[in-house]
């Protein structure tokens, strides 16, 4: 799946994985043109399928990559923006082969620290979310820390972490497996990831079900730092603001969403059709494939998505 990043000079980043190879390319003009896919790093391994490709995001000073292999250890790729140069990073786990699954989520926040958070079995080998934090650009990376544990043992063991940060607020969007039912839940940090708030479930209804959907949703950060989130219960597409009555979108899978100026914009797969839905408007068909991964900046947004193995990218007007 390739993964979108918009910065704050408006520059987007672009990345996805084949073979073992990384690639990133990069939009200074709204995502009209790309630079050429160059090889950020080679990992051995690497996993790529479905949503476990690698994820990006980047500051001022370093555009990072984290990717996973197939043995469950998490790595990281530094752009030196002032240098163009890439090198290895450090590796983000502590505790070797515990990201199994491969399911990951990358963030930066206001202080340029970075935050990744994913699916991890350290200890009893259950799934519970852990993450960790570098504030050198990927080079090294802190100490992990279980972010949550189920009660019921594991949250759902198949699905997309996503991580999105803004100032010192920090939000990791999961699925977890309560009492039989695998629901979308939040944490949220008020302090740079240092301590998070209890888990809070995400929307009223539930979802009982008794194997794993494969299919995380997305939570993004409007420009005051307010959640919104995509996902998926049962065949339906939901947009919910924490706290509030989720509202049904359309039928589909593997949805995503970024903030932008005038309002969410969602995009998902219906039946291999991907679709993208500003907000109070009409959803539009935007191409055949899968996998769609969206970034606004200024005045446009960027769709990309998989379609026969390859990267397909569009760009959105948003007036």
């Amino acid at each position: 799946m390739p993964a979108l990043f918009a910065d704050k000079r408006g520059t987007l980043h672009l990345t996805f994985g084949r073979s073992d190879t990384i690639f990133y390319a990069a939009s200074t003009d709204g995502g009209l043109s790309f630079t050429k896919p160059v090889a950020a790093g080679i990992l051995p391994d690497l996993v790529a399928g479905a949503k476990r490709g690698p994820q990006v995001a980047a500051n001022g000073q370093f555009v990072v990559i984290t990717a996973v292999n197939q043995a469950g250890n998490l790595f990281a790729y530094r752009l030196d923006r002032p240098r163009g140069t890439w090198q290895a990073g450090g590796a983000l786990n502590d505790v070797s082969d515990v990201a199994k699954e491969g399911f990951q989520g990358l963030a930066v926040g206001g202080d340029g620290t970075f935050h990744a958070a994913w699916l991890d079995l350290r200890g009893d080998r259950h799934n519970k979310i852990a993450g960790t934090i570098s504030t050198d650009g990927g080079m090294t990376w802190k100490a992990n820390r279980v972010l949550y544990r189920s009660p019921d043992s594991t949250v759902c063991e198949c699905c997309q972490v996503s991580v999105a940060a803004q100032g010192q607020h920090v939000y990791v969007q999961f699925r977890n497996f309560l009492n039989g039912s695998r629901d979308l839940h939040l944490l949220h940090s008020a302090d740079g990831g240092r301590t998070y708030e209890p888990a809070q479930k995400l929307g009223q209804g539930t979802w009982k079900l008794k194997a794993c959907p494969m299919d995380g949703g997305r939570v993004a950060l409007t420009p005051d730092a307010q959640p919104l989130t995509v996902w998926r219960r049962e065949g339906t597409i939901y947009f919910c603001k924490p706290g509030q009555l989720e509202q049904a979108v359309a039928e589909g899978r593997n949805c995503t969403l970024t903030a932008t100026a005038n309002g969410p914009l969602l995009a998902w797969e219906t039946r291999g059709t991907l679709f993208v839905k500003p907000s109070q408007r009409e959803a539009v068909a935007v191409g055949e494939g899968q996998l769609p991964n969206l970034a606004a900046t200024g005045s446009s947004a960027v769709c990309a998505w998989e379609q026969t193995g390859q990267v397909v990218v569009a760009t959105l007007p948003l007036n």
